[in-house]
């Protein structure tokens, strides 16, 4: 150190500013957008609820939580140095816990992604046939001509001016269409 002009302490500084720099940028490149996508494959009301749960109690317990455990460690064993190795073993419990919990994401968003997929590829194949509705047969034109008979405005207005009108068979089969009243 003493080579580069630097003491320890300048040394400690410059090591612990790069990782926070490293730590912060990995934060918000890597880790805060792949939080961000876990909720993609879910509805809104989950998505919401999730994202409420997460931000408002995980996160500060989370943080909390890795702080007590700190302080127990160092009040049973005196010191950080005497502490060091156990917080290791922890640290090393909650790592592979936490790539556990991002391959078990990985499959549930992947088997979500494929059902988004398959459910697309199905409207697209209905849309591409249009369905006609006929209104002879439907359950409205029995509702217009009971209207009809009970001197209804109503039915009036259905079957006079709009494209609801009722048409007949012969009409349908023929191609004509049907000339507006009034």
């Amino acid at each position: 150190l003493g080579k580069f002009g630097l003491t320890p302490l300048l040394a400690a500084v410059y090591v612990g500013a790069l990782q926070n720099i490293f730590s912060k940028s990995a934060k918000y490149s890597l880790f805060d957008p792949c939080k961000e996508m876990a909720y993609i494959p879910l509805d809104e009301e989950t998505k919401v609820k999730g994202k409420a749960a997460i931000d408002v109690v995980c996160n500060p317990l989370g943080k909390s939580g890795g702080a007590l455990i700190q302080q127990f460690m160092i009040l049973t064993f005196g010191s950080l140095a005497n502490s060091t190795p156990y917080l290791g073993g922890v640290l090393l419990v909650i790592v592979l816990s936490w790539l556990a919990a991002a391959r078990s994401l990985d499959s549930q968003f992947s088997s979500l992604a494929k059902e988004d997929i398959q459910r697309e590829k199905a409207l697209k194949a209905a849309s591409k046939t249009p369905e006609v509705v006929t209104f002879k047969d439907d359950l409205i034109a029995k509702k217009v001509e009971e209207l009809k008979g009970n001197g209804s405005a109503i039915a009036d207005v259905l079957t006079k001016g709009s494209a609801l009108k009722p048409s007949s068979a012969a009409d349908s089969s023929s191609g004509a269409s049907h000339p507006h009243a009034e």
